[in-house]
C-alpha cells in the first residue's frame, strides 16, 4: 500500500513538474514576441479586421466582395418560384384524386379503375415537362423579339418544371400501388397499370417535345 502511494506521489510531482516547465518556456516567449511587435495580431483578429475594412471601405453593393449576399438573394427567389409551382402542382394532384374517388364512389361499376388516375397525372406531367423541355430557355431583359419571346425564362422553367410537374407527378404513389396489386394477386392489372403509366409517360413527354419543337418553327 506505501509503495502505490508512493508511485502515485511520484507520478502528480512529475506532471506538475512538467505543466510547470511547459508554462515557463512557452508562456514567457510569447508574451516577449507581443512586447516586441505591439502590431502582432493573432491570425483569426486579422482577418476579421480585414473583412471589416473591406466592407467598410466598398460602396458598390453590386462589386464581387457582395457576391455572396447576390447569390442567397437569387437563391431565395428561385426557391421561392419552386415553392409556388411545388404548392399548386400538389393541389391540383390532391383534388384530381378527391374527385376521382368521389366519382368512382358514385358509380361502383368503375371500382377495377381505382388508382389509375395516378398514371394518368403522370402522363399529363410527362407531356408538360417534355413540352418544357422543347422550348428555349431565353433572357427576359433580352425578350423584345418574337423569336425571343417564343421561349421561357429560367425560372419559368424552375417554377413549371421542377415546382409544379415535381410535385404534380409522384413515382411514389405508382410504385405503391403496383406493390398493392401483385400483392393481392392481381397480376394483369398490375402489368397494365405499368405499362400505362411507363409507356405512356414516355409517349406523353415525347409528343409534347415535339409539339413545342414544330409549334415554335412555325
Amino acid at each position: 500500500m506505501k509503495a502505490l502511494l508512493a508511485i502515485a506521489t511520484l507520478l502528480v510531482l512529475i506532471l506538475t513538474t512538467t505543466i510547470t516547465t511547459t508554462s515557463a518556456l512557452f508562456v514567457p516567449r510569447q508574451q516577449q514576441q507581443q512586447q516586441q511587435d505591439p502590431n502582432n495580431i493573432p491570425t483569426t483578429k486579422k482577418r476579421w479586421t480585414t473583412r471589416v475594412r473591406r466592407a467598410l471601405s466598398n460602396s458598390n453593393p453590386l462589386s464581387s466582395d457582395n457576391s455572396s449576399s447576390s447569390s442567397i438573394g437569387m437563391f431565395v427567389v428561385d426557391a421561392a418560384c419552386i415553392g409556388v409551382g411545388a404548392v399548386t402542382g400538389a393541389v391540383c394532384r390532391y383534388q384530381i384524386g378527391n374527385i376521382v374517388t368521389r366519382k368512382i364512389q358514385e358509380r361502383p361499376h368503375l371500382s377495377y379503375f381505382a388508382g389509375w388516375h395516378t398514371a394518368g397525372i403522370n402522363i399529363v406531367g410527362s407531356f408538360v415537362l417534355g413540352t418544357l423541355a422543347g422550348m428555349p430557355t431565353v433572357d427576359p431583359a433580352a425578350a423584345s423579339s418574337l423569336d425571343q419571346r417564343r421561349g421561357i425564362t429560367a425560372r419559368s422553367r424552375l417554377c413549371m418544371g421542377v415546382g409544379f410537374c415535381g410535385s404534380f407527378t409522384t413515382f411514389s404513389t405508382f410504385s405503391v400501388d403496383v406493390a398493392t396489386m401483385l400483392g393481392k394477386g392481381e397480376m394483369t392489372r398490375a402489368f397494365s397499370y405499368l405499362a400505362l403509366n411507363n409507356v405512356g409517360g414516355v409517349m406523353a413527354a415525347f409528343a409534347g417535345f415535339n409539339v413545342a419543337k414544330r409549334i415554335l418553327s412555325r
